[in-house]
């Protein structure tokens, strides 16, 4: 996937060009991956996370409680607002998309190790209004079980958590978690909704054949080195119609949809619903089908690698081209095969380098 971590001064280099900012090295990150398994790190999906109040970056003291929206909560840790260019860049992703939280009833916030000044220089230079908590100390990073232990304490960035976000409930309790194995890649809140179902006001394309009918858009319209998002087809069957899930025993066309590769795109493997069971009398047997609408969600990410940022550097939107394959039949005869071709031009932009200036 995303294989190879890159130090801070490295990124700098690779990804944004000089920005004028005339800012101080940052601190040297880790230059290899953690050690442990991220994904079984803090409270799991089922358990209640740890109360705390905490000062935002407008020196407001804020519990868990008083974060919760109707629904519930998208928390999120992170490296660093002052140091950590792919947390800068998070953070004013979910500026972006904090209107779309709202609307799905969850409040939204991020907490990580920075002073309240670091907090506050960046939330005013970046437009920041949902709550940044700082964590001095990393004590609720500890409690969370969160802090990054894979550099002595001697470092001087020493303190600062394994990024991931959680998904609450009212009651404090994990609905969903999204960690990732490397430090660059970064889950969008857009995606983030999707995957737990949430419904997403985007703009999306439309292509209708005499079998399906077929939506796509992407959950982000612009993304960095790093960024993690999803691609997603709605599909309709016509009445009467099925196509075959992937897997389908029998000699059957299923389903497909297959990205082109490209320098500066990762991609992972597409994600199907569960197939339904057709019975298929004329030869008595039993086959998976979809004959229902259903989604098909593709999840990529601009690559963080040297190679990728590389790649990436001078382009301003990437266009990432697919096919979706099908053989779709009906209670009679099956049609021609068919390949859909399929486009998402996507904003490409720079990671955010620029040190705090905390007065």
């Amino acid at each position: 996937m995303i294989a190879k971590l890159l130090g801070i001064a490295a990124v700098a280099v690779a990804v944004a060009e000089a920005t004028a900012q005339q800012a101080p090295p940052a601190p040297s990150a880790p230059a290899t991956p953690p050690t442990v398994e991220v994904s079984r790190l803090g409270p799991q999906i089922g358990q209640r996370v740890p109360d705390f109040t905490l000062l935002d970056q407008n020196n407001q003291s804020r519990s868990l409680q008083s974060l919760m929206g109707p629904r519930g909560l998208v928390l999120l840790f992170y490296r660093s607002a002052d140091w950590c260019p792919y947390c800068k860049t998070q953070l004013v992703e979910e500026q972006n998309a904090y209107a779309e939280v709202r609307k799905n009833g969850y409040g939204l916030a991020a907490l990580s190790y920075d002073p309240v000044a670091v907090l506050a220089d960046f939330s005013k230079r970046r437009g920041i209004t949902f709550p940044l908590l700082s964590d001095g100390g990393s004590a609720v990073i500890k409690r969370y079980g969160l802090l990054n232990t894979t550099i002595p304490t001697t470092n001087d960035l020493f303190g600062y958590p394994f990024p991931g976000t959680f998904v609450l409930n009212r009651d404090g309790v994990v609905t969903a978690r999204f960690f990732e194995d490397t430090y660059q890649e970064r889950d969008t809140v857009s995606s983030v909704l999707l995957r737990i179902g949430d419904r997403l006001d985007v703009p999306g394309m439309h292509v209708a054949t005499p079998e399906l009918d077929v939506t796509a858009f992407s959950t982000d319209a612009v993304a960095a080195p790093g960024t993690h998002f999803s691609l997603v087809l709605d599909i309709v069957p016509a009445a009467r119609v099925h196509v075959y899930a992937p897997g389908v025993a029998g000699g059957y066309r299923p389903i497909a949809l297959t990205i082109q590769p490209q320098a500066g795109l990762a991609v992972r493997a597409a994600t199907f619903p569960k197939a339904e069971d057709y019975f298929f009398q004329p030869l008595n047997e039993h086959v998976a089908v979809y004959q229902k609408p259903f989604r098909i969600v593709q999840d990529v990410a601009l690559d963080a690698s040297r190679e990728g940022a590389a790649a990436l550097r001078d382009l301003t939107s990437l266009t990432i081209a697919a096919t979706l394959s099908y053989q779709a039949c009906d209670d009679r005869l099956c049609f021609n095969p068919r390949s859909l071709p399929l486009s998402w031009t996507i904003g490409v932009k720079r990671l955010d380098t620029e040190r705090a200036r905390p007065q």
